[in-house]
């Protein structure tokens, strides 16, 4: 039985994930196409991943992307990740995917020329920004 389970997601842009990793503190070791990481699970399970993001454990969560759709998905041995990490799994993807959300909005807002002016983080951890855009 497999302990190694995908998380589907609707990241798209490996650069910007890489954006919110660091953002997070979190590391990670990117491969290539031509050289894929290999990701351990439990009981020597082991994927070839893009990207291996680290958690300071013997388990890693490696992002492979799915070839059909474009996405870029998560995969580890969630029950050793959790446990070593001391955090449920949709609390760690809740933490990357909303920085990723952040470095895609910041990108795109950037792009067109604004400026961020104040940015705050309400109790729900909800992110608001300010911006400005210069003539």
């Amino acid at each position: 039985m497999s302990h190694l389970t995908t998380i589907e997601t609707k990241i798209t842009n490996l650069n910007l994930l890489k954006q919110a990793l660091d953002l997070l503190k979190l590391k990670y070791v990117e491969g290539t196409e031509d050289s894929l990481i290999k990701v351990k699970g439990w009981n020597n399970e082991s994927i070839d991943a893009l990207l291996e993001i680290k958690t300071g454990g013997p388990y890693s969560i490696g992002v492979v992307q799915n070839k059909e759709t474009g996405t870029f998905e998560f995969i580890a041995d969630w029950w050793g990740v959790e446990t070593y990490l001391e955090e449920s799994q949709e609390s760690i993807l809740q933490r990357i995917t909303q920085k990723y959300a952040y470095t895609t909005v910041m990108d795109k807002v950037k792009k067109q020329g604004y400026a961020l002016v104040k940015e705050s983080t309400d109790n729900e951890q909800n992110i608001r920004l300010v911006l400005r855009k210069w003539d």
